[in-house]
């Protein structure tokens, strides 16, 4: 059995004078927030460190938790969980901080690495075994994120001009910007009535969702296309886990609103993940959670589909085809409320009632 990781020291990782130096070197600096950011409460020296050297920031593939506010101007989204799409994604950087992630899992295989060449790498973690676990590190740190980042981000302003971080943000908000544009308006023009584009089904719950809600997500393909429209700034807002098995997100959203009672909790469950876990709604009435489900249901395992013909495949993809299920009887079975969303207006409203739900409810959301 493996020894158990070191709990982080609660002091600053030596080494950040070098660190500094190197980010503050770079003229294309990028930083990616990993899930250890969330979880050791560091996000706000993260942002003040990305501010300091006006760097883009992208969450690490499928991300667990909420690592940098998806408002700020330098949130560049979450990175593709294939090697080949981040390779791509941070190819027109010089340098890059990989601060308190398990970098990189890949979700769906491609082949080379997910760095590009000549990438200079800062790898900071509490974790020392992450440091080069999967690719080299130029400069590597070990220490508690939370002091760590904010003792970089003291020193990035004597390597970095402060006019040149802002016009760095500058331009990085106005990209991030029009490119957010351009998906919320091709996520819009395809709202329709049911069945709804993955899309419009993904805008719907991200447009809908009340202040302060926590999302508990377990929608492989839909979630994705969520992370790019949700605008969420509170920690604890976003609620995932990277692989590991498939069923848990009905029983996180209960164990969500009961922890948190008054806070609104929305459940983006995929058809295929609800199943492995549909007696979790047992638990919903029982105690009675005002949790909002809602079920994306495309009748099939959609993200093994994409994975099948991704790699060559052809023809159906053998075992992965569901059919179409009525999980509003699966949901008033267990005495839960439940309704078929119509359109993604409707999904929308009935996201937007979240908030005042005082006991469960289920939204069956076809999909095409």
């Amino acid at each position: 059995v493996p020894a158990r990781t070191p709990p982080p020291r609660p002091s600053p990782a030596g080494g950040l004078d070098r660190a500094a130096v190197l980010l503050g070197g770079a003229a294309r600096p990028v930083v990616v927030a990993g899930d250890a950011v969330g979880r050791e409460d560091a996000t706000a020296a993260l942002v003040r460190v990305a501010e300091a050297c006006g760097a883009p920031v992208h969450h690490q593939p499928m991300a667990d938790c909420l690592d940098f506010p998806t408002t700020h101007p330098l949130y560049a989204g979450t990175l593709p969980p294939r090697h080949d799409a981040i390779r791509a994604a941070l190819d027109p950087y010089d340098a890059v901080l990989v601060a308190g992630a398990h970098a990189f899992s890949p979700h769906h295989y491609s082949p080379g690495p997910a760095l590009p060449p000549g990438l200079t790498v800062v790898q900071l973690d509490s974790d020392p075994d992450e440091i080069g676990r999967n690719f080299p590190a130029d400069h590597g740190l070990v220490g508690a994120l939370g002091p760590s980042l904010d003792r970089l981000a003291e020193l990035l302003p004597q390597q970095v001009p402060a006019h040149t971080a802002k016009a760095r943000a500058l331009r990085a908000g106005d990209r991030h910007l029009a490119e957010r544009t351009r998906t919320e308006a091709a996520a819009r023009a395809a709202y329709s009535r049911a069945p709804l584009a993955p899309w419009a089904a993904a805008h719907a719950v991200a447009h809908g969702l009340p202040p302060g809600t926590a999302v508990v997500e377990e929608a492989i393909t839909v979630g994705l296309l969520l992370r790019a429209l949700v605008r969420l700034e509170q920690p604890g807002s976003y609620t995932h886990t990277v692989g590991g098995g498939l069923g848990w997100g009905i029983g996180a959203a209960v164990g969500r609103s009961m922890a948190q009672p008054g806070r609104p909790v929305v459940a983006v469950l995929g058809d295929g993940c609800a199943l492995f876990g549909l007696q979790g709604l047992w638990s919903a009435a029982r105690y009675a959670a005002p949790v909002l489900f809602v079920v994306m249901s495309n009748g099939a395992y959609r993200t093994l589909q994409d994975t099948y013909e991704a790699r060559g495949g052809t023809g159906p993809c053998p075992g992965t085809e569901l059919g179409r299920l009525d999980f509003t009887q699966a949901a008033r079975f267990f005495g839960i409320d439940a309704v078929r969303a119509g359109s993604a207006d409707q999904l929308r409203e009935l996201v937007a009632g979240a908030a005042e739900l005082t006991r469960p409810m289920l939204v069956d959301v076809p999909l095409r």
